[in-house]
């Protein structure tokens, strides 16, 4: 999968001034409100046509205006699903599914069979869209937009109008999509933790500029350079090596380069390396290990930075070779006396270190 962009759209009060090139297969699109993600994916999809914009899909050409090609939406071989799923009310789900021309052959084949069983759809297929979920409909989209067989699936923030639970389970499907339909993806999210999870490569977007792109792990490092802190949450967004599982502890234990962390327990194997997001107002401070503690990480550490920013105090620490963020009170950072290189102990519940794929 490849995707090439360069748009130049000027609307009014704003401006989309963006060009980048990315073998995803899967990309994420981040930024903030009106920073043109949407507009972005519209230009992508033929939805919005630019005056002046070059856009091509693994190498077939698209877009080059002015003067150029221009390939009406129906003819790009790509798949849209908005926040709202849009489906017919008076269809049932197999009949959403298999609407489009060559849908209902496209369901019968193996393929077809395979696409209703990642998104768990068949128990569903007799049912109308008033009697599913916001999550079920969701799926039905996607489902509707896979049989299309599309070259690559467009995604505009798809778990935005979503409960945490049902996002949950919607992001689980998207995976799914990902690992066992190997479907490319052009995602809009405003959720680190999704851009994590999901994509390869992500650019950010601020006011219609492209400010940053690499793999998610890299770009959200540094947060506030960027301009999305306030999205990112200031977490700690980390990528590590699992070193052993203990099933009967229920926790995996994770490489922090001469220190260990206890996450939930995941199947993935000891050796591979899995995203770990830990918001920093979980990650406690003090200054020696509590006795009698449910939290299974007291870590060792010691500070490298405070950061008075407001009513807040951000503390950077290290423990091993792995740097986190604790976001605590002024009151606390006094009465603790936090400075650089005072030891310290970082305390982490095993439920606060949020998996990420």
């Amino acid at each position: 999968m490849s995707i090439e962009a360069r748009i130049h759209l000027a609307l009014r009060g704003f401006t989309l001034d963006v060009k980048f090139e990315s073998a995803g297969p899967v990309v994420g699109v981040f930024g903030p409100s009106g920073s043109g993600k949407t507009t972005l994916l519209h230009c992508v999809a033929g939805l919005i046509k630019p005056k002046d914009a070059a856009i091509a899909v693994n190498t077939r050409t698209v877009c080059r205006l002015p003067g150029g090609t221009w390939t009406p939406p129906e003819r790009r071989k790509l798949a849209i699903v908005t926040q709202d799923p849009l489906l017919f009310p008076h269809l049932s789900t197999r009949g959403n599914l298999t609407y489009a021309p060559g849908a209902g052959d496209a369901l019968e084949s193996d393929s077809g069979w395979k696409i209703i069983d990642v998104l768990r759809l068949k128990p569903l297929l007799e049912r109308n869209p008033a009697n599913l979920s916001g999550g079920e409909k969701q799926r039905v989209a996607l489902g509707r937009a896979l049989l299309s067989k599309p070259e690559m699936l467009l995604l505009d923030e798809p778990t935005s109008s979503l409960d945490a639970e049902l996002a949950r389970e919607v992001l689980a499907l998207l995976l799914e999509v990902k690992r066992e339909l190997k479907v490319p993806m052009l995602f809009v999210t405003h959720k680190a933790g999704e851009l994590m999870a999901l994509a390869d490569d992500c650019v950010v977007l601020d006011a219609g500029k492209l400010v940053a792109q690499g793999p998610p792990v890299n770009v959200l490092a540094k947060p506030r350079a960027i301009g999305v802190a306030n999205l990112v949450g200031v977490d700690n967004l980390l990528r590590l090596k699992v070193l052993r599982h203990d099933e009967a502890g229920g926790v995996t234990i994770l490489d922090l380069g001469g220190s260990e962390l206890a996450a939930p327990l995941t199947d993935a194997e000891p050796g591979k390396t899995i995203s770990v997001g830990i918001y920093a107002d979980e990650v406690m401070l003090c200054l020696e290990k509590p006795a009698g503690l449910s939290a299974r990480n007291a870590l060792p550490c010691r500070v490298v930075q405070v950061d008075e920013l407001g009513h807040e105090v951000l503390v950077k620490v290290r423990t091993g070779s792995t740097e986190l963020l604790s976001r605590i009170t002024p009151a606390a950072a006094a009465e603790l006396e936090l400075h650089e290189d005072k030891p310290a102990v970082a305390v982490i519940k095993t439920s606060a270190c949020h998996l990420l794929g």
